[in-house]
């Protein structure tokens, strides 16, 4: 007979995060096959094309969305073996995150922005974390908002995310005046480099609408969407809020590194609701912030029957895809 310990032991281990990461390859390559993956919203890029006009819905597409899945869910397990973030080994947080993106067939089943966002944004965080109290970052702050200023150029939400990682360099000790400056000519450099090339041509140029889009609400799928991605606001808040007692009992260092993954999910819940006519951009992000807070609930909450709630969220996403493609 399995012994409670050993299977809340298990749910943390790197071969059931491999498990969930195939059972999630799977559901989603079913959901392809049927015809359950539609576009949910409009890209808003300003300058290049859209990588959703790149691929469209093709098995390319899914193969390249898939990858980018499986490789934010390694790079959230390398934030915190280099890092320490949870101050304990476990590779959960990849496996909640594979399942939670599971629930939308439309987000995992087809490449696009949010895939590269979802990306770019924490290998951003890898950037930052390692500039912790270095006063010689800057060619690491610079590369940051080089990488955010290029990739506006093909959504504009990029730049929301600006103002986070600068309030990012302030929590991790390293702002001033030659942090702010780096920053900015990171900023500076993408259109130089563009319109000095003539790779986009400025009368190109358009400002998209950031306000809601009621027309959404048309769409059944989009309805659906929309209610997970409520769901998995919801659940990171409620856990974030529980985990803030715990985070300051850390040292000032993985304070620090937990603050920001804090701001970055309710910055990341914050423009999904403002630039609510884009809100699918920000769905991996957001699914990838609200597994790790749940990871580490359950991280230093290691009790015999931990895998009881934990294999309830796993069932709430399961229930989430199978009313996706009903």
């Amino acid at each position: 007979m399995i012994d409670e310990r050993d299977l809340s032991r298990f749910l943390h281990t790197r071969a059931c995060m491999m498990l969930m990461l195939v059972v999630a390859c799977v559901l989603v390559t079913v959901a392809y096959l049927r015809g359950d993956v539609t576009e949910l919203c409009d890209p808003v890029g300003i300058g290049v094309t859209p990588l959703t006009a790149w691929t469209g819905i093709s098995p390319a597409s899914l193969i390249l969305s898939l990858a980018a899945t499986a490789s934010m869910g390694l790079i959230i397990i390398y934030l915190n073996r280099a890092f320490n973030v949870f101050r304990s080994l476990t590779s959960i947080v990849a496996g909640l995150f594979f399942i939670m993106q599971t629930a939308l067939p439309s987000v995992m089943g087809r490449f696009y922005g949010g895939d590269v966002m979802g990306v770019l944004m924490l290998v951003n965080v890898v950037l930052l974390f390692s500039s912790w109290s270095d006063a010689t970052s800057q060619r690491r702050i610079f590369l940051i908002f080089f990488l955010l200023s290029l990739a506006a150029f093909t959504d504009l939400a990029y730049l929301l995310y600006m103002p986070v990682f600068m309030l990012g360099c302030v929590q991790m000790r390293i702002f001033n005046l030659r942090t702010f400056l780096a920053a900015g000519m990171g900023v500076l450099t993408p259109p130089w480099i563009l319109f000095g090339f003539g790779l986009v041509d400025i009368s190109t140029l358009h400002i998209p609408p950031l306000m809601v889009a009621w027309s959404l609400f048309d769409t059944p799928e989009v309805i659906k969407a929309l209610v997970v991605t409520g769901v998995t606001l919801a659940l990171g808040v409620g856990f974030t809020v529980a985990n803030l007692m715990k985070i300051l009992s850390y040292n000032s260092r993985v304070r620090a590194f937990n603050g920001f993954l804090t701001l970055l999910l309710f910055a990341t819940g914050a423009f999904a609701i403002i630039n609510f006519n884009n809100f699918s951009f920000y769905i991996p992000l957001l699914n990838c912030m609200t597994a790790y807070q749940i990871a580490h609930f359950f991280t230093y909450r290691r009790s015999r029957r931990s895998y009881i709630p934990i294999l309830l969220i796993i069932g709430l996403y399961i229930g989430f895809y199978v009313w996706a493609i009903s």
